[in-house]
This record gives C-alpha cells, sequence and structure tokens, in this order.
C-alpha cells in the first residue's frame, strides 16, 4: 500500500494540443478515489500517465514518496484492471493469473498460493481450469481483477472496468469491488464516466473537466454543495435544474431580489427539492403543469413547465397514482434547498 501524489502534471501531445494543462492531487494510502467527468476530459489519460502508459509533458509522480516519473510501468508495482478485459484467450484461468508471477520470477508455490487466495476471495475456483471463451462477462470481470490481486501492488488502477456488462452486473460487480477493495487496503484509482458508478465506489471523488479538477471530496459533499454548474449538472441523477434568476424570480412573483445575493445570477434546485406539498411558509411557489411523468422503480420522474421559466424542470418524488401527463400542480420549494451560482464564472456563492 502506498500513498499516491501528483504534482504539477500536464501533458502536451506533439500537436501542440494540452489534454491537462496542470493538475495536483493527493490520494492517501488505502484510499479509493473515483476520476469522473464527461468523455475527453483527461481522466483515462491520467491514468494512463500514472499507470506509466503514456509519458507526463511536466510535473512529478510519487509513488509511496519516491518520483517514478522514468520508470518503467512494469516496476511501478502497479496493477491495471481494463476495459476489455486483457485475458490470454489461449490460457486457461490459472495460467492468466499465474503470468505476471511468473515473470517476476516468483517462487512456484508462492504462485501457488497467491492464485488459490485470489480465487477464493474472487468465488473463481471452479473456473481455473477454462478459457476466457468458455467464462461470462462478469466472470471474465473477476479474472481480470484476480490478475491484479495476485500481484500485491501498491496501486490498484482501473480504467472503465464495468463498461462492457450490463446493467444488473455493473451493480453487482460495484459491490464486489468495494468489498474487495476495502477487504484488501489497497491504494485504487478508478476511472469512468458513470457518476452513479462514481458515487457508490468512491471515497474521494474528484471531478474532471478539460483536463482539470473542478472539484474533489466525498460523493455526498459534492452533491450537497457542488462547486460549479458543471458539478451540479454532472453529479446527480436526474441532474440539477439550473435556472437563469431572473426567470425563476418572476416565476415566484418578484421574492428572490430581497433573498438572494445579488451575485446570484444562476439558481440550481435539485429534482428531489421541488415538492408537491408546502413545509414551511417561506417556501416559494411555483405554478406548472406535468408535461411528462415517468414511473421509476419506486420512484416517479416527472418533467414540469413553468410559465416564465424557459427550460423545463425536472422533479422526483416517491411513486404516486395520481400523477399523470397534463396535471395542473404547485412545486414548492424551500428556500434551504437553493444552490446559488455566479452567471460570470459559474462558480458557487456561499
Amino acid at each position: 500500500m502506498a500513498d499516491l501524489e501528483l504534482r504539477g502534471i500536464q501533458k502536451v501531445y506533439g500537436g501542440g494540443f494540452t489534454a491537462i494543462p496542470q493538475l495536483d492531487l493527493d490520494i492517501a494510502d488505502g484510499e479509493l478515489v473515483v476520476l469522473v467527468g464527461p468523455s475527453g476530459c483527461g481522466k483515462s489519460t491520467l491514468l494512463r500517465m500514472i499507470a506509466g502508459l503514456e509519458s507526463i509533458t511536466a510535473g512529478e509522480i510519487r509513488i509511496d514518496g519516491a518520483v517514478v516519473n522514468t520508470v518503467e510501468p512494469a516496476e511501478r508495482d502497479i496493477a491495471m484492471v481494463f476495459q476489455n478485459y486483457a485475458l490470454y484467450p489461449h490460457m486457461s484461468v490459472r495460467q492468466n493469473l499465474e503470468y505476471g508471477l511468473k515473470n517476476r520470477k516468483t517462487p512456484r508455490d508462492e504462485i501457488a498460493r497467491r492464485v488459490d487466495e485470489a480465487a477464493r476471495i474472487l468465488e473463481i475456483e471452479p473456473l481455473l481450469d477454462r478459457k476466457p471463451r468458455q467464462l461470462s462477462g462478469g466472470q471474465r470481470q473477476r479474472v481480470a481483477m484476480g490478475r491484479a490481486i495476485v500481484r500485491h501492488p501498491k496501486v490498484f488502477l482501473f480504467d472503465e472496468p464495468l463498461s462492457n456488462l450490463d446493467a444488473k452486473l455493473r451493480g453487482q460487480m460495484r459491490v464486489e469491488i468495494r468489498r474487495l477493495q476495502r477487504r484488501l487496503g489497497t491504494t485504487s484509482v478508478y476511472v469512468t464516466h458513470d457518476q452513479l458508478e462514481a458515487m457508490t465506489l468512491a471515497d474521494k471523488l474528484v471531478v474532471m473537466n478539460k483536463g482539470q479538477i473542478e472539484q474533489v471530496g466525498k460523493p455526498m459533499e459534492l452533491y450537497s454543495r457542488p462547486a460549479s454548474t458543471f458539478v451540479a449538472n454532472f453529479i446527480g441523477s436526474p441532474p440539477m435544474n439550473l435556472i437563469p434568476r431572473a426567470e425563476l424570480d418572476k416565476a415566484v412573483g418578484g421574492r428572490l431580489e430581497a433573498i438572494l445575493d445579488k451575485r446570484a445570477g444562476i439558481v440550481g434546485i435539485r429534482p428531489d427539492s421541488l415538492l408537491l406539498e408546502r413545509r414551511a411558509e417561506s417556501d416559494l411557489v411555483l405554478d406548472g403543469v406535468a408535461e411528462l411523468v415517468e414511473p421509476v422503480g419506486g420512484e416517479c420522474h416527472f418533467y414540469v413547465s413553468i410559465e416564465g421559466v424557459q427550460q423545463t424542470l425536472t422533479a422526483v418524488t416517491p411513486m404516486r397514482d395520481d400523477l399523470q401527463d397534463g396535471t395542473a400542480m404547485k412545486l414548492y420549494l424551500p428556500l434551504d434547498h437553493l444552490h446559488l451560482f455566479d452567471a460570470q464564472t459559474s462558480l458557487r456563492i456561499d
């Protein structure tokens, strides 16, 4: 196990394209950090630089205090789990697990011990003599993780490992990865574009945008206090409603002028903050019409048009039978549920 430190990391490609302008990040010993962001935000590039598969233009990468910029990938004591599993098709599961250890000249009895231990942890003991083509997607992913586990690395790197699985299996594997990481206590960096995956797995969440870090913190910190409109829109499902102040002020009869910071040009409202019942006299009241109602498991998502507000607002409530397309309604918004952002910088106003 080890601390991982990134200092002034920069990546500029030959054509002059800057993938990562400059980045600093501290990952504590035993922590599971998830890098999340849209495609092209630089998260996979950053992971590959940590692994040594991509060179860095400037800065330092330190593992357990040692600078590893020029250290070969195989010598960094890192194990990586890829999106496509990267298993050798002609080898059995056992041979796939043994391969990296044999290359490192690990003693035969130690190899056997580690393989048996990983197989027991991942519950793949009955699969050891099968070839990858005989395995399901979930079983292949377990083998890929087993190959990383047997190395006893200082750091695990996960590059969107669940993206090839169906929704149900992704949910199961998320639980298994989290349980496994807690059991082993290995410092881990996990890349995904799926914010649900990020929220459920992370000890610490890193939201990236255009090669830069927008916000770092515990998942619920980012959900409850997003640092920018980008984070507010990216973290949360459904995403936060972001409304121009002037439009919302008109919809609530001019009540915002006296109670909001003058700098607040954008008001954010989480879908679950739009209530169907008043909780306090100070609640803002919005008159609207449900344009579309979607039953989603035990919840009901509905999309509401509000007079004076150009965009359709998304709201979430526990399942109700009385909501239908075209239903006229009043929505109540507690004042302490408002998120305020500067219209110029898009940054949060506290």
